[in-house]
């Protein structure tokens, strides 16, 4: 029998191989799919929601959670030693875990899916100088005690499934999508939305030392913007809410954080009415203008983040590609 096997430790990644899944006609009876080790308790939950939410009940799901990594990990190789998988879809390209798989298994094709807008930069360094492996040689060796070798190397041509616009090359074939599965499973309820309209303002946890400092400016600039609107902090998974209510204070703003499910389904099953998103540069501004064509979304032009930014410029196009707009700071 066909097998397939997906690997995935993220909300969207999961969102990813759900698309992948239907793109390429997978059968359930044909599908294998690893949560490898989520990072905390919130990714757990969404991980969990998503699972129930866009069918994949019907697929075997195996777990490797951080308590029993290794010895779940070694059990996950014997079942699938001496088996031909015909795909094998990756969620996270620069993850040693995620690598163990697409270099300890057999597989006829390798399909990275995506892992957010550092699939731009796994895209790139692809046509460069190639994805950098993060299995340690100390790592190598407990890998080799539990039976697992990684005998594959990544060929010269990988396939990508992305919702971002790259083009195929002699390197990497890509095929698109616009998260038709999502849009299926969490159709938007425009009807019945009451009470005062939000904006959004969404967290990413990247710029380091400057972070917080600017993240202050880019939301007092976003109040400047809607004077007397409620403004709504969304807080990505691995922020810390004591951290942002004293970055934030004396600024009129909620914060609230969705343990049970992410923003995108926030914005489909939500009854109360948003007007607009912002943020520097996460990837929720792409998949929300991508998923809701509708609704205004703002990339906020910050010139002290953006230097820390690989391929800032190409990200700020492909924002604008898809009609996200452009605010500076």
């Amino acid at each position: 029998m066909t097998l397939n096997v997906f690997v995935a430790s993220t909300p969207l990644q999961l969102i990813s191989c759900a698309e992948a899944r239907g793109h390429y006609r997978c059968p359930d009876e044909s599908c294998l799919l690893v949560i490898a080790r989520p990072d905390n308790r919130v990714t757990e939950t969404q991980v969990a929601f998503l699972l129930e939410q866009l069918g994949l009940q019907g697929v075997q799901t195996i777990y490797l959670r951080k308590s029993t990594f290794y010895l779940r990990l070694s059990s996950v190789f014997r079942q699938l030693s001496g088996r031909q998988i015909d795909r094998l879809f990756i969620g996270n390209q620069s993850s040693w875990i995620h690598e163990v798989f697409y270099l300890g298994l057999s597989w006829k094709q390798l399909v990275f899916v995506d892992d957010g807008l550092a699939t731009v930069k796994y895209y790139h360094a692809i046509h460069s100088e190639g994805l950098a492996s993060r299995v340690t040689a100390d790592k190598r060796r407990l890998l080799g005690r539990l039976g697992i070798h990684l005998h594959r190397v990544v060929p010269d041509r990988v396939s990508f499934f992305t919702c971002f616009p790259l083009e195929s090359s002699d390197k990497v074939d890509v095929a698109t999508h616009d998260f038709p599965v999502f849009r299926q499973t969490f159709q938007p309820e425009h009807e019945g939305r009451q009470g005062a309209p939000l904006v959004g303002f969404i967290g990413q946890p990247f710029g380091g030392e400057d972070r917080l400092t600017q993240m202050q400016s880019q939301v007092r600039h976003v109040v400047e913007r809607h004077p007397g609107a409620k403004i709504v902090y969304f807080m990505h998974r691995k922020e810390r809410r004591r951290e942002l209510k004293q970055a934030l204070l004396g600024l009129p703003i909620e914060l609230r954080s969705s343990p049970r499910w992410p923003i995108e389904v926030e914005v489909a099953l939500s009854r109360e009415p948003y007007v607009a998103f912002y943020s520097f540069t996460s990837t929720a501004l792409f998949t929300l203008k991508k998923i809701f064509p509708e609704l205004p979304v703002y990339q906020i032009d910050d010139a002290i983040l953006a230097a820390k930014l690989p391929f800032y410029d190409e990200i700020q196009s492909m924002f604008r590609g898809i009609g996200v707009e452009t605010t500076r700071l």
